[in-house]
Parts: structure tokens; C-alpha cells; sequence
């Protein structure tokens, strides 16, 4: 891949699109999984990344993220499934939705304790993703 992170996601998300996600490449679905992530996370939050459809890659989400020693984000992340899901959330969209309805407010507000953490990037995802996939 020619261009760095973030740049390289639409050639990856194009692929995605066309002939989905399991065809992509381990590095193609790390830029998918961590571009999602701070997307979704920087766009509503932890649970807007688990209500929408990123949510389903949330397993390889966490993977990736400590395959480049995102050790902070991925912890952060392991925190939001617990407080949502009690523990490792499903990757079924209707599942995991109606789990996040269940004490919904209560969920937010500790959620949304999470996601200002996230926004201070403790972990510089860019500069991790680039290095990892410079390897």
C-alpha cells in the first residue's frame, strides 16, 4: 500500500464494499477495524460504534489494536463491551442492539465517560498504525 493511514481507507473500504470484508487482507482489515473505530467513536461515541455496523468487527477490532500496542484504546474498548454487554460484544447488529437498549441511560453515561478518555488519543493510532504496517 502506497499511501499511509488514514489516507489508504478508501481503497480498502472500496474494496470492502465490492467483495466484503472477509477477502480483505489482515492489514486491509486493520485499517478497516481501527478507521471505524475512530470514526465511529469520535462521531457518538462508544455506542454509536457498537449500534452501527463497525460494531459487528468489534473482536478484530480489539486484535488489531493490540497487534500495533494501542494497549490504552484497546483497553478502553474491552471497558465499553463489558459496560454494554457484560463482556465481549456480539457480532450480530440486532443482538447487540437490543442489549444496548437494556438500562440504555445508565449505559450512556458510563460510556460517555470512556469516549472522553478516547478523545484524548493517549495512544497515537495514526503513527502505530503506519509503523505497523511499515513492518
Amino acid at each position: 500500500m502506497a499511501e499511509e493511514y488514514p489516507d489508504n481507507f478508501d481503497a480498502v473500504s472500496n474494496k470492502s464494499e465490492s467483495a466484503g470484508y472477509e477477502k480483505l487482507s489482515d492489514n486491509e482489515k486493520l485499517i478497516y477495524c481501527i478507521w471505524w473505530l475512530e470514526g465511529e467513536v469520535n462521531n457518538g461515541g462508544f455506542h454509536q460504534f457498537f449500534w452501527n455496523s463497525a460494531g459487528n468487527y468489534t473482536k478484530d477490532t480489539l486484535k488489531y489494536l493490540l497487534a500495533i500496542d494501542a494497549k490504552h484504546t484497546a483497553e478502553l474498548l474491552r471497558k465499553a463491551s463489558q459496560i454494554a454487554f457484560g463482556g465481549e460484544a456480539p457480532a450480530d447488529g440486532n443482538k447487540r442492539q437490543d442489549l444496548l437498549e437494556i438500562d440504555e441511560e445508565e449505559k450512556m453515561d458510563k460510556l460517555n465517560l470512556l469516549d472522553n478518555d478516547f478523545y484524548k488519543y493517549q495512544d497515537d493510532i495514526t503513527g502505530l498504525v503506519n509503523k505497523y504496517l511499515s513492518k
